[in-house]
């Protein structure tokens, strides 16, 4: 018998993390998974589409989505993250686990987990620490919170790669959120680099620069990379970002950069909203700059 053969799952947000999950959890056999999207509400949705082609079902509702469910996993924005908490609250009051991947700060975290709790279900919390794409439920996760064991009994026979941090909610986060400083800052600071040094007509000589500084880092491929990642998936980037800022600030430092980035990262997912495939990194960087360059008006 397969490992997920006896259990239920519940999706809430299906958009591209909660798609992966889906995908890989039905490959490990789970067979009843469901799900609930606000964006399910338009049948022309890319994530109602998506819960037809994953073979899920379409709850109408997030408690309807998550009750009975051994475990649901709460994969919405970060803007997001409380609201889906207190709308599946009521649907875990048999005890189901309610895995928290979303990218929030740790104070954010604490505050589901009470509204989980109250409601009678179990808070897992869980930081995912690269991109969900290509591993899927196997990327990197740590975990945190009185109920890790429990999640983990059942997670890593699925296919899981999760490992307990902490026993209190929020430090898994804090990882997480601190992390992101650097990884949103350099996409944002690839950004306007690139597209400064184009105008200039010194993209190569600023590369091969920092190739000087960091050997061994091949930066045309890099700084490809990273400005896809920022211009496809900014708005979602910018909502974190705004988590860590308060993560930030709530240790007693002024989240100067922190705040900047949001606006950066806002900024480049606006500008991919404007382009056929913001998300391709094998694209002409020469051919994406004028492009970027045309969408702000400057080329």
């Amino acid at each position: 018998m397969t490992p997920g053969a006896n259990l239920s799952v519940a999706i809430i947000g299906l958009g591209e993390v909660g798609q992966a999950m889906a995908r890989d959890l039905r490959k490990a056999g789970v067979k009843a998974i469901s799900a609930y999207d606000i964006a399910f509400a338009d049948a022309g949705s890319a994530q109602s589409k998506a819960a037809k082609a994953l073979d899920v079902v379409a709850a109408e509702s997030a408690p309807q989505a998550a009750r009975g469910a051994t475990f649901a996993i709460s994969s919405v924005t970060a803007g997001s993250a409380l609201d889906a908490a207190r709308a599946t609250a009521p649907g875990l009051a048999g005890g189901t686990m309610f895995v928290d991947v979303n990218s929030v700060s740790p104070r954010t975290k604490q505050e589901a987990a009470a509204i989980v709790e109250k409601a009678g279900g179990r808070y897992v919390e869980a930081a995912v620490m690269s991109p969900i794409d290509p591993r899927g439920i196997g990327t990197p996760i740590l975990l945190g919170g009185a109920h890790t064991a429990a999640f983990l009994e059942i997670g890593t026979p699925l296919g899981f790669s999760a490992k307990v941090y902490s026993d209190k909610v929020g430090a898994a986060s804090s990882v997480k959120m601190c992390r992101s400083v650097m990884v949103k800052g350099i996409e944002s600071l690839v950004a306007e680099c690139l597209l400064a040094s184009h105008h200039y007509g010194v993209t190569d000589d600023v590369l091969a620069s920092l190739k000087d500084m960091f050997p061994g880092q091949d930066w045309d491929k890099t700084s490809r990379y990273m400005l896809s990642r920022t211009l496809h998936h900014g708005r979602r980037r910018s909502e974190e970002m705004v988590e860590v800022a308060k993560t930030v600030a709530d240790s007693g430092i002024e989240p100067t950069m922190s705040e900047a980035i949001v606006k950066r990262q806002a900024w480049a997912g606006q500008l991919g909203t404007g382009m056929a495939a913001p998300g391709d990194f094998n694209e002409d960087r020469t051919q994406r700059l004028d492009e970027l360059r045309r969408l702000l008006g400057i080329g």
